[in-house]
C-alpha cells in the first residue's frame, strides 16, 4: 500500500470523486473546497477536509487541484493565503482545463519555492474519476514526472498516463483533445440530423455509423443519450464552447489561424446563446434539429 498523502483541492463532481477514489486505494486524503456540502460529503467519506487550501498543500506529498477556469486556478495558487508559498513542499499536479498561459504563471510562482508543478488535465467524465479509468495528459519535468509519488497518484486516477512534454504541455494537449472531439462532435449531430430528416431511422444511423469509419468517441458516447433525449448534464455545452474558445486563443497567440476550431467554437457558442448551455453537450444537434424541422431518437 502507498505511503503517500494526498491533497485535492476542489471537491466538485470530478475533484470529489478523485478524492474517494484515492481513498479507495488506501491512501491518506486531505480536502478542501469552498462549498461546504462538498467537504462533508469527503469528510463523512474518509477523508481530512483542512480549513484552508494552503494547510492541503502542507499536510501533502502530492496536492490535486481540481477547479472550474484558469481565473479560479490562478487565484487559488497566488492569490493571498493561496497554496504557493515558502513553507509548502508539495508536488501540485493541476488537474484543470486551463489556458496554457496560466501554467506559465503558475510556473513562474512556484520556482522559488520547494514546491513543484506538473500539468495533468485528463480526459473522462466524473464516472471515470470515481473508478480510476481516466486518462492523463502531463507536462512539466520529466524527473518530477517520474518520480514515486505523482506516479502513484496519476497511476491510481488514470488507466493511461502520457507524459505530453515541457511545462504547459499538459494543458496544451487537453485543449486539442478537446477542440478534436467537440468538433467530431459537432459534424455527427449534423449528419444524424440530415438522416433523420431524410427519413433513417435514428437507431439504424447509430447501428451503421457507429461501427462504419465515420464513428468516434464523441460519436460513440453521445448518440444513445439523444436517441433517448437524455441530455442532462455531463459535460456541458458551455464547456465545450470554453475549451474550444481557449484552443482558439491559443492559436491566435501564435498567430496561427485555426480556421475550423474558430466554426466549431462559434457553433458552440450558437447552441448556448440559443438555451442549451446547461444541458450535455451532445444537445448540440438540436441547432440542426431547428433547422431541418425534424427530430433524431424519441418521440417525434
Amino acid at each position: 500500500m502507498s505511503t503517500t498523502t494526498v491533497g485535492v483541492v476542489g471537491l466538485g463532481r470530478m475533484g470529489g470523486n478523485m478524492a474517494k477514489c484515492l481513498i479507495d486505494e488506501g491512501l491518506d486524503v486531505y480536502g478542501h473546497d469552498v462549498d461546504p456540502a462538498a467537504r462533508e460529503a469527503v469528510s463523512e467519506y474518509g477523508g481530512t477536509v483542512t480549513e484552508s487550501a494552503r494547510d492541503v498543500a502542507r499536510a501533502s506529498d502530492v496536492t490535486i487541484t481540481s477547479l472550474p477556469n484558469s481565473d479560479i486556478v490562478e487565484a487559488v495558487y497566488t492569490g493571498e493565503a493561496g497554496l504557493v508559498g515558502d513553507d509548502v513542499e508539495t508536488v501540485f499536479v493541476e488537474m484543470s482545463t486551463i489556458a496554457p498561459p496560466t501554467t506559465e504563471v503558475l510556473a513562474d510562482a512556484i520556482a522559488d519555492t520547494p514546491a513543484d508543478l506538473l500539468d495533468a488535465p485528463v480526459t473522462g467524465g466524473p464516472e471515470n474519476s470515481r473508478d480510476g479509468t481516466l486518462t492523463g495528459l502531463v507536462g512539466g519535468e520529466r524527473a518530477v514526472f517520474d518520480a514515486e509519488a505523482p506516479q502513484d497518484v496519476l497511476t491510481t486516477l488514470c488507466a493511461e498516463v502520457h507524459y505530453a512534454g515541457s511545462s504547459g504541455a499538459g494543458h496544451a494537449m487537453k485543449l486539442l483533445n478537446n477542440t478534436m472531439s467537440m468538433g467530431n462532435l459537432l459534424l455527427a449531430m449534423e449528419t444524424v440530423a440530415l438522416g433523420s430528416r431524410y427519413g433513417i431511422d435514428g437507431e439504424r444511423l447509430w447501428e451503421v455509423l457507429g461501427n462504419a469509419s465515420a464513428t468516434s468517441v464523441a460519436f460513440e458516447s453521445r448518440m444513445p443519450r439523444v436517441l433517448e433525449r437524455d441530455f442532462e448534464a455531463g459535460f456541458t455545452v458551455d464547456f465545450a464552447r470554453k475549451d474550444v474558445g481557449l484552443a482558439v486563443e491559443m492559436a491566435d497567440a501564435e498567430d496561427s489561424p485555426m480556421i475550423m476550431g474558430n466554426l466549431v467554437h462559434r457553433m458552440y457558442t450558437q447552441a448556448s446563446d440559443e438555451g442549451f448551455g446547461q444541458e450535455d453537450v451532445g444537445a448540440v444537434v438540436k441547432l440542426f434539429e431547428q433547422e431541418l424541422a425534424d427530430q433524431v431518437g424519441g418521440d417525434d
